[in-house]
């Protein structure tokens, strides 16, 4: 049966601003599942998309339909799909800017999604859409940054809990961001104490995830309070996740034992408060620094022999490994009550129309919230 037509939140150029409008239905392809979105989480990128796409995703297809994060409901499953059925209860990642996949039938700032099979996993009934919502994007960018070869490459995370004390430590510079939280819970999953970065009043949520440490990086003494929480232990890589950390956890990387990796998914500056018009002074003023704060950190690692990369977190799905992560790990974890749906959700408005004023919001900043909008539940089949 071919899906009634539905609405989503329309980008039609670049530097343009959203625009509710019917879209056409979209049945599932093979490996692919069409799910009736109940929430969307907001994420930084999908302002940078907006507002500087045609320099961070050339690539796109307008008009386009931005976002990654979703939870909703199966409404019918493509051939050679087995894992689903129509009403069952989803998280799952949504690649519509992604290269690969650069379609708007795959955005989440709609009411009906196509999502990839290996993208999505059962929720259990008792967690709320809007907090299921918080994770898919935090979720694949940390598990890129800790697990990839090409970045911090650790062992992989695993359901069965540790029973030695372990004898390395990942640093996860921002951890009470969304990637954050996720990236806690997953190195302490892969057996590797957890040093955290956060504010002083975030300590406790950190610790509860699974962090061994923490320490204010506010502190002007932050790389040696690191390496004393460190202790006996060597470093098995940073993850950076804070706009602007990265000359730190380079330093961190350089003066510690163990491995000088730092896997980045930050920028020198930040490019959130992007206009969407009048653009030229803006980027006279921000892209020389951007360039400049890169050409800086490379020189940086250089000297210390620190190995730098930057993550591109929905990758994870294009791994052999990474392709079952939200089956074979995420799926189970959240059955069990293992891991964690954080931070908490900031459920900003109701309806797709809700989304450019959450993106808004989300712009303006907000600490240690991941925002959310949430859509009806009742449309026509």
């Amino acid at each position: 049966m071919t899906p009634a037509p539905h609405h989503a939140a329309w980008l039609r150029a670049t530097r343009q601003s959203l625009a509710v409008g019917e879209a056409a239905p979209t049945p599932p392809g093979p490996g692919e599942i069409l799910v009736r979105n109940r929430a969307i989480a907001i994420n930084p990128f999908d302002g940078i998309v907006q507002s500087l796409g045609g320099l961070v995703t050339p690539w796109l297809r307008y008009p386009a339909v931005l976002g990654s994060d979703l939870a909703g409901e199966v409404l019918a499953v493509g051939p050679a799909v087995s894992r689903f059925a129509p009403g069952d209860r989803v998280v799952g990642l949504a690649l519509g800017v992604e290269k690969a996949a650069n379609r708007g039938a795959e955005g989440a700032f709609q009411e009906r999604v196509v999502l990839r099979e290996a993208c999505a996993a059962h929720i259990p009934q008792d967690l709320a859409f809007e907090q299921a919502a918080v994770l898919p994007l935090a979720f694949a960018t940390a598990a890129c940054g800790l697990f990839l070869p090409r970045h911090l490459g650790l062992r992989h995370p695993s359901l069965v809990a540790a029973t030695q004390a372990p004898e390395e430590a990942v640093l996860v510079w921002g951890a009470s961001t969304s990637v954050g939280c996720c990236a806690i819970q997953l190195a302490a999953a892969a057996g590797y104490a957890v040093i955290a970065t956060c504010s002083e009043h975030q300590f406790e949520h950190a610790r509860r995830l699974g962090a061994s440490a923490c320490v204010d990086y506010h502190d002007p003494a932050a790389p040696e309070r690191i390496g004393e929480a460190l202790g006996r232990r060597k470093l098995a890589g940073v993850l950076c996740l804070a706009v602007g950390a990265a000359g730190a956890c380079i330093d961190v990387a350089a003066r510690c034992p163990g491995s000088r990796r730092v896997a980045m998914a930050s920028t020198p500056v930040s490019l959130v408060d992007a206009p969407l018009d009048r653009q030229l002074g803006w980027k006279l003023r921000r892209l020389p620094r951007l360039a400049l704060g890169f050409a800086s950190l490379s020189l940086r690692a250089r000297r210390g022999g620190v190995g730098t990369s930057a993550i591109w977190g929905s990758s994870v799905v294009h791994d052999p490994w990474g392709s079952r992560l939200f089956q074979d790990f995420l799926e189970p974890a959240l059955a069990s009550g293992s891991f964690q749906p954080a931070p908490q959700a900031l459920v900003a408005g109701h309806g797709l129309e809700a989304i450019p004023a959450a993106m808004e919001l989300l712009r303006r900043g907000v600490s240690a919230r991941k925002v959310v909008v949430a859509l009806p539940g009742a449309l026509p089949a």
